[in-house]
């Protein structure tokens, strides 16, 4: 308790300092008041009340700036909502959902993988089912009478007695009515992450025993946080003195319009193998449905060896008309066939491309012009080379014209050579123009060399050629054609490269023109692929020589800061390829075809 005294001085300075300011507001009397009133005797009540409220204020603070829990109707009805603006994506959208459904119990382990599509306006399903086995546990072997696995049978049946939806099985509804299933139920919403790191809301349902046979005992469905699509459901069922655990989880999904998913799909296929038509599923609110299984074995859509056969062939008929060079054309594989997009320079050229295309099974090719993107601003392309002439001063430009690097020795070189004998302007001028076709010449070598360059890189990243002793022998054939196309292209350029310029960095450095001893072609693995990692090396040696090139003999904004050791440089990297390029194309040459080197070496020199 403060004594009385201390409260009358501390009073009496307040009432001065009002004097001084003024009135208080309203809010800061009833303050004043109040905790003076605290201090006085017989106050405790009023500081309890005070105290009470404090701490209620705070604690109300804090839970409103707690992460609220979010309720299992919540979750659902998010679910939902998110279903709705997926199917609002595109006009007559066709769900594709691709799941791995697991059958567990003590004793073994069953796999299948299961894919749906869905035909939302013309109430259509089609299902594709592939048995795999994990070795290591017994399992089950399916009838000789039907096609569909056992294990898709069996979960079906769970579906059916219980009245819930097969043909979406990862649904809010379908999960109400496992929840609604499960005697004596207790619901908790756990939050989880998942394997590639999202974040998860899981919904789980335990009962309690005893349970009849074929009764849900158990329930867990998995959505993903960030968008609230279901990604997982497990059920746990009563069988005959065991728990069977059905654990499904998406593993593709997709929103496609009608018109771009194979016709094979909703057609009418004829495939190797019997039919087997299933009675749709039962709903609550019964739609007609066509629900039809067809075996794996069945030509839904084309195998992974198809799409990739098609695939290079594609990528080959580009390049048999050398649009892999210069503006890319993108080749992609997309659901159940190969796509084919890009925008080339004229009419004429676009019809080459979709001649050379023509023909190909599962492609379909988007090819514009630029006259048919004129009104359409285009995007930079990622994948497009980053042209070495970009830094030199083209004609009309403003700034001042930069001089070569090396220009006062090339001035020397050609007056002592080619001009030797000329007077005054004439002598000048035959130097200038020695200089200027030097430069073009040396220019245009260097980007030819560059653009073959970075179609080859593009090519031995490509995954199919990383993978290609799994290909088809004719598919890897035309991976063979197309790197021998752009080695030989490659090698032209460099061949005339170090026929031009050798000659002139040996008369400016003063040396005889002798060529230096030079390393292998690095050939470290990559990815464990050596002839990958030997091209890569290439490709990289051939872009630090155009780079030499260009800031040596070029006109251009970033010249070589010291000419000299630049020179000497260039004339080591093009001594270097001009040895080892051939002796690298015979070893690729010969892993790629399967041969010898000797009989490619004697192919090469017939070709010649």
């Amino acid at each position: 308790m403060l004594p009385r005294q201390a409260l009358q001085n501390f009073a009496a300075r307040l009432d001065r300092l009002d004097d001084e300011c003024g009135s208080p507001r309203l809010f800061s009397g009833l303050v004043r008041e109040y905790t003076e009133g605290l201090f006085t005797q017989g106050s405790s009540p009023r500081l309890a009340t005070f105290l009470a409220s404090l701490c209620l204020i705070v604690v109300v603070f804090v839970r409103l700036n707690l992460p609220q829990p979010v309720s299992a109707k919540e979750i659902l009805f998010q679910v939902r909502q998110a279903e709705v603006r997926q199917m609002m994506q595109v006009s007559a959208p066709i769900i594709y959902e691709k799941f791995q459904l697991r059958r567990s119990s003590r004793s073994r382990l069953e796999t299948v993988t299961w894919e749906i599509w869905n035909d939302t306006r013309n109430n259509r399903i089609r299902q594709r089912v592939s048995d795999t086995r994990d070795a290591a546990l017994p399992v089950g072997s399916a009838s000789a009478s039907t096609r569909i696995p056992p294990l898709l049978e069996d979960f079906g049946e769970v579906f059916r007695s219980h009245e819930a939806d097969l043909a979406w099985p990862l649904s809010p509804s379908n999960y109400e009515l496992w929840r609604g299933s499960v005697p004596q139920e207790s619901e908790k919403v756990l939050h989880g992450t998942l394997p590639d790191g999202d974040k998860a809301a899981i919904l789980k349902v335990s009962g309690r025993g005893p349970f009849p046979l074929g009764a849900v005992v158990g329930v867990e469905f998995t959505v993903r946080a960030a968008d609230w699509h279901p990604v997982g459901q497990r059920l746990l069922v009563q069988r005959q003195d065991e728990i069977m655990d059905y654990s499904l989880g998406e593993i593709a999904f997709d929103v496609i319009a009608l018109d771009a998913v194979p016709s094979s799909i909703f057609g009418q296929p004829t495939p190797n193998s019997t039919q087997i038509t299933k009675p749709a599923v039962w709903r609550l609110a019964p739609i007609p449905v066509q629900s039809d299984f067809w075996a794996a074995g069945a030509d839904l859509l084309p195998s992974e060896a198809d799409l990739t056969a098609a695939e290079v062939e594609a990528r080959y008929a580009i390049h048999s008309v050398r649009a892999c060079i210069g503006r890319p054309i993108a080749v992609r594989l997309g659901v159940g066939g190969i796509e084919v997009e890009g925008v080339v320079d004229s009419d004429k050229r676009k019809a080459e491309v979709l001649l050379a295309l023509r023909g190909i099974p599962h492609v379909a090719a988007a090819i514009r012009s630029v006259a048919d993107e004129a009104a359409v601003p285009l995007a930079v392309n990622p994948d497009e080379p980053a042209l070495h002439s970009a830094g030199r001063i083209q004609d009309g430009d403003q700034a001042e014209q930069p001089k070569l690097a090396i220009e006062a020795l090339l001035r020397q070189y050609f007056t002592e050579g080619k001009c030797a004998g000329r007077q005054g302007s004439v002598q000048s001028n035959c130097t200038q123009e020695e200089i200027a076709n030097l430069s073009r010449e040396a220019l245009a070598h260097s980007e030819g060399a560059h653009a073959q360059a970075w179609a080859l890189r593009r090519l031995v990243g490509w995954e199919p050629f990383l993978r290609r002793d799994k290909l088809r022998t004719s598919t890897r054939r035309l991976l063979q054609l197309m790197v021998q196309d752009h080695m030989e292209a490659l090698r032209d350029e460099l061949q005339n490269s170090h026929a031009q310029l050798r000659p002139i960095l040996s008369r400016l450095l003063q040396r005889d023109s002798s060529e230096q001893e030079s390393q292998p072609i690095g050939t470290q693995d990559f990815q464990g692929d050596w002839v990958a990692g030997a091209l890569l090396y290439l490709c990289a040696s051939v872009e630090e020589s155009v780079d030499l090139t260009l800031g040596t003999f070029a006109e251009t904004n970033r010249p070589v800061s010291d000419p000299e050791r630049a020179m000497k440089d260039l004339q080591s990297k093009l001594d270097f390829l001009r040895t080892e390029f051939p002796k690298l194309e015979i070893d690729v040459g010969a892993e790629l075809s399967g041969f010898s080197k000797t009989l490619v070496s004697s192919e090469k020199a017939e070709r010649k």
